[in-house]
């Protein structure tokens, strides 16, 4: 039976700690401190002054996405050639329990194309584990972020024998118990705060990687800011009422840069198109968000849509990446990269 969906703005406060909360759709998490952010026109590995992460957040039906979870499994074999053809690499951000309960056939994909996995959680409704009707990590003490971020890790290292890197929470809704326990887990970044806020503006954090801080503690984390408005075309394609505020932001930014409002695959590719653009103009980073499960969705009205939104969307990422008008690096690799230059 398909949990009901919830919406991505709801109850968006921390309920436990005295920092954090939810930075997409218009909310700003509380106490966060950025600090010390990776200097815009830099050069970076390959020579470019821009660099553009793709990031997926693999759920299948374990999260709150619309999709058939058999099809999403499916298609990372599709998703894994296209970015191998094109030479880039991506970020995978796997639920754990999913990636037990689904096997290593479809991880050993991502790893074998060269792209990074990364936890998204062991759960992604910590009340499944926990009871009760709270699902965010911000609503919970020491010890349940520290299970979530311990078995997060535990799973995806025994299903792929990698080393795992980063995190990040399901929804992106954090307290500073989350992030002791990542910190706590020596892993290098984290991505769970949004770049900025069309329907909110100053509410974002911008697009530099900076070292995280809550309240007066600055964690040893590279805090890799995320879209929080534009992702995800499926998202604001085919719920326009549970997520309103992201069809609207989606609608405000396109009516900001003059270029049209299509709900459709290829609209959303002109819209990431724009993105990539703005970044390699702007000479700033910039951390695409995708969920392949709303990609896993059959329906003739959408067609096919890894074909006709997400391919695209690789093969401009791989062109900008062999012009060099961008460094398309995981998230592992801007860590990295941060490190060395701040």
């Amino acid at each position: 039976m398909k949990q009901k969906e919830r919406s991505l703005i709801e109850d968006t406060k921390h309920a436990a700690g005295k920092y954090g909360g939810f930075s997409f759709g218009g909310c700003q998490p509380d106490g966060v401190v950025v600090h010390n952010p990776l200097p815009k026109k830099i050069t970076f590995p390959n020579g470019a002054k821009s660099a553009l992460l793709l990031t997926f957040d693999v759920e299948g039906n374990f999260g709150n996405g619309t999709g058939s979870e058999e099809l999403e499994v499916v298609n990372y074999t599709r998703i894994c050639e296209r970015l191998e053809s094109n030479g880039i690499a991506a970020t995978f951000n796997i639920v754990g329990k999913m990636a037990e309960t689904r096997g290593p056939e479809f991880v050993q994909h991502m790893v074998d194309s060269g792209s990074e996995i990364a936890p998204h959680g062991y759960v992604h409704e910590l009340n499944e584990r926990h009871g009760g009707d709270k699902v965010y990590a911000g609503h919970y003490g020491p010890e349940e972020n520290t299970i979530q971020v311990n078995d997060g890790i535990r799973a995806i290292e025994n299903i792929c024998a990698c080393n795992v890197k980063g995190y990040r929470l399901p929804y992106g809704h954090f307290n500073e118990y989350s992030y002791d326990a990542i910190e706590a887990a020596g892993v290098q970044w984290s991505s769970n705060l949004g770049i900025e806020d069309f329907l909110h503006p100053g509410n974002g954090y911008g697009t530099q990687p900076f070292h995280m801080g809550l309240g007066k503690k600055i964690y040893n984390l590279v805090e890799i800011p995320l879209d929080s408005q534009t992702f995800d075309w499926a998202i604001w394609m085919a719920d326009a009422t549970a997520n309103k505020s992201f069809v609207d932001a989606v609608r405000v930014y396109c009516k900001s840069r003059n270029i049209p409002f299509e709900r459709t695959p290829e609209g959303a590719v002109k819209i990431w198109h724009q993105r990539m653009k703005e970044a390699i103009a702007g000479q700033h980073v910039f951390t695409f968000l995708c969920h392949p499960i709303n990609l896993a969705v059959i329906d003739d009205a959408w067609g096919d849509p890894v074909e006709q939104f997400l391919f695209p969307v690789i093969d401009l990422l791989g062109e900008f990446a062999r012009t060099k008008q961008a460094w398309v690096s995981t998230c592992a690799e801007m860590a990295a990269f941060y490190r060395q230059v701040s």
